[in-house]
């Protein structure tokens, strides 16, 4: 059934660039929320004139604070409940678009059976990700923006510092476009929890199909994108292939852009007495490559600049020339060497790449 998995895995390529896309749309409303809220808090603290008067422990001061963490605190609450009622959108969206896709592929008609509304919910709201909760993670965005305002405004006071060089340090300054502030911060670390979690959810909802229609996926296999951004660790786990429900998730990490993808049973397990066809192609930077094709063996075709832009002069030297494989700069948790491990785990590469002591 090779034809029907690659056709397949050339899909599943194409939507998650559908995924990410779909990420930044629900990414630009959340901002949106956090940005009037940064608005209101620049408004506020202006309002309390040229300086802020008082002393570093000083009621009033105390009580602009608090006025202030409860508006940063308002946004996020309504960031949360926005982002939940998205993604549980989008998880019911993808088991629905995961059975068309997978059966445009196959050329017989298969009845998928469909996660409950209840498994998906459960999917979305009670699985960690990254080692914690939606509502955990929304929590300490919260809480960690408010401490960097607080901060802020508390060191301005004790360096006697005016309010607009306060809300300078706040929102940033204009020459930068803003992106120097306080509460840029804020923004990235929102970013990258919800492209994190729209990835999450598509594969949350992805493993519940699949689970359910077990007598049809056999396995998964990790596809990763094949570019200079795609961190060692997901390079190594590149065209291996898992157990439904076992071995490294995807996101494997914030802002990880590899998928999971269904590799079905071959006809004869099916019940259909038919040989399986040869390989097909699946998508990368430089276009279409066979789907055999791994991170490693992709990135050896590729000029020595590439290669030193993904992985860095050092490990590129021993990857081109000391015979190093891309999963050899991982250790089993995925974690990434550093050089002085590497050579003690292969001395004969790093005199064959002539990188010296």
């Amino acid at each position: 059934m090779s034809a029907v998995n690659d056709r397949i895995r050339d899909l599943e390529i194409r939507h998650q660039v559908q995924v990410q896309r779909l990420g930044s749309g629900v990414l630009r409303r959340l901002i949106g929320l956090l940005d009037r809220a940064d608005a209101e808090i620049v408004d506020k603290l202006l309002s309390r004139g040229a300086t802020l008067k008082g002393s570093f422990t000083s009621v009033r001061l105390q009580k602009l604070l608090d006025a202030i963490r409860e508006i940063n605190q308002a946004a996020h609450v309504t960031v949360g409940k926005e982002l939940r009622s998205d993604l549980l959108a989008i998880a019911k969206y993808e088991v629905g678009f995961q059975q068309r896709l997978i059966q445009s592929a196959l050329p017989i008609a298969w009845d998928f059976v469909s996660p409950t509304a209840e498994m998906l919910k459960a999917a979305v709201t009670s699985r960690p990700f990254q080692g914690r909760l939606l509502k955990e993670w929304v929590t300490e965005l919260s809480d960690a923006k408010a401490r960097r305002l607080r901060d802020a405004i508390r060191l301005g006071v004790v360096q006697g510092e005016t309010v607009d060089q306060i809300v300078r340090r706040a929102r940033g300054t204009r020459a930068l476009n803003y992106a120097d502030g306080i509460m840029q911060i804020g923004r990235r670390g929102a970013e990258a929890m919800v492209r994190t979690a729209v990835a999450h959810t598509t594969t949350a909802a992805r493993d519940e199909l699949y689970a359910a229609n077990d007598d049809l996926i056999a396995a998964e296999q990790w596809v990763s994108t094949l570019d200079t951004r795609t961190c060692p660790h997901c390079m190594g786990l590149d065209g291996q292939r898992f157990e439904l429900g076992k071995g490294t998730r995807t996101p494997a990490h914030i802002g990880c852009r590899c998928i999971r993808v269904p590799v079905t049973k071959s006809w004869r397990e099916l019940g259909f007495d038919i040989d399986e066809l040869p390989p097909a192609t699946r998508a990368s930077m430089n276009g279409q490559v066979s789907a055999t094709e791994t991170y490693d063996s992709w990135l050896r075709k590729q000029p020595a600049s590439t290669q030193n832009e993904a992985l860095g002069p050092p490990r590129a030297a021993l990857f081109r020339k000391g015979g190093m494989k891309v999963d050899s700069f991982t250790n089993w948790a995925g974690e990434e060497l550093t050089l002085d491990q590497l050579r003690r785990l292969d001395e004969e590469a790093f005199a064959k790449a002539g990188i010296a002591a």
